[in-house]
C-alpha cells in the first residue's frame, strides 16, 4: 500500500475571536506528496492539544511552512524520533525540527515527556533557536511567475543525505524566510540534528539526523515549488515504506 504522509497544519491562534483560530495547508505539499506516490493527509491538533492517535496512523510526516511554532509542533518531532518514523521539514518546519534540539538541551539527558514538552515551550521560546535574517525573502509577495528572483545558493556538505538525493552539493533554491536558525543550537555534543547546508552567507539552511536509525530532514528553503525537486518527495516516501 501507498505510505500515508501526515502534513502537519499551520496554526494562527487568537483566543478571545474563535473564528479567527484556523489551521490551515498548503496544497504544493500534498501535490508533491501524490506525484512521489504517497497518500497526503491533514494533521490538526486544535486548541494546540498534542495527540498521538493521529499521528499513529501515519508512515511519515512533513512539517509545513508557517508563521508560529506550537508545543504540538516540536511534540511531533518528538514523536516521529520516538517511532523512527521519517520527517521533513520545511521553513517552520525546518526551524521546528531546531525547536526541538532547543527543548531536548534544556532537559538535558533526561527524555521528556510530550506533557513535560507541552507544559515546557511556548510560542515565545523561538528567539532561542531562531533569528530575524534579512535578504532572504526578497520576493514578497511571492509569485510563481517570478521564482528566479527568489532564488539563492544552497552548499551541501559531500557525504549528506540531501547531497545524495539531489546528486550535487550545489543547489539554487527559493527562498522565502525573514528568519532563520542560530548555529549555537546544534553545537551540543548531544544534538539531534547537525547542520548539512548553508547559503553563500553562511546561513544554515539543512540539516540532517544524526541518528542513522531515524530519516529526518530540514530544509530553510521551498524545493516543493519545483518539479524538478521531486525526488527530496520520493526519497520521503521510500523511507516511509520501511
Amino acid at each position: 500500500m501507498k505510505p500515508i504522509i501526515g502534513i502537519i497544519s499551520s496554526r494562527t491562534e487568537e483566543v478571545d475571536r474563535p473564528f479567527m483560530t484556523k489551521t490551515s495547508f498548503n496544497e504544493t505539499y500534498p501535490k508533491r506528496i501524490i506525484q512521489a506516490g504517497g497518500i497526503p493527509i491533514g494533521i490538526i491538533f486544535p486548541n494546540n492539544e498534542f495527540n498521538t492517535d493521529v499521528l499513529d496512523i501515519c508512515d511519515g510526516f512533513v512539517l509545513q511552512g508557517g508563521s508560529t511554532i506550537y508545543s504540538s509542533n516540536i511534540n511531533t518531532v518528538h514523536y516521529a524520533l520516538q517511532k523512527e518514523k521519517p520527517i521533513l521539514g520545511i521553513c517552520m518546519g525546518f526551524q521546528t525540527m531546531l525547536g526541538y534540539d532547543f527543548v531536548r538541551s534544556e532537559f538535558g539527558s533526561l527524555i521528556p515527556t510530550y506533557k513535560e514538552i507541552s507544559d515546557f515551550f511556548k510560542p515565545e521560546d523561538e528567539i532561542n533557536f531562531i533569528e530575524k535574517k534579512f535578504g532572504h525573502d526578497e520576493l514578497d509577495p511571492f509569485y510563481l511567475s517570478k521564482i528566479d528572483k527568489s532564488k539563492h545558493e544552497v552548499l551541501l556538505i559531500n557525504n549528506s543525505e540531501l547531497a545524495r538525493i539531489f546528486k550535487t552539493t550545489y543547489l539554487e533554491m527559493p527562498s522565502i524566510h525573514s528568519w532563520s536558525g542560530i548555529d549555537k543550537v546544534l553545537m551540543k555534543a548531544d544534538a539531534i540534528f547537525k547542520v548539512v547546508g548553508r547559503s553563500s552567507d553562511g546561513n544554515m539552511e539543512a540539516i540532517e539526523s544524526n541518528d542513522s536509525n531515524w530519516w529526518a530532514v530540514g530544509v530553510q528553503f521551498h524545493p516543493e515549488l519545483e518539479d524538478s525537486n521531486l525526488n527530496l518527495f520520493k526519497e520521503l516516501i521510500l523511507r516511509s515504506r520501511k
